[in-house]
């Protein structure tokens, strides 16, 4: 059975470690670095930058940034 763990912790904590040894397991698929915090970023910079953003009510788009998040 294929289940799936995720692995989420403070930079130089030792992360990039722990999945290192567990892909050494055949059995085991792990990414030493993930590309997720990337995205955010992204969505934070069009959420801040793009007018169809800055149009709508500030405190609603908040909201909503957050909830995306």
């Amino acid at each position: 059975m294929e289940q799936i763990f995720y692995h989420s912790s403070l930079p130089r904590a030792g992360s990039t470690l722990l999945q290192n040894i567990l892909s050494q397991n055949p059995d085991i698929y792990a990414t030493p670095t993930s590309g997720l915090m990337e995205l955010v970023y992204g969505a934070r910079a069009n959420y801040t930058h793009s007018p169809e953003f800055k149009a709508q009510d500030a405190q609603l788009m908040d909201n909503a940034f957050l909830a995306f998040c």
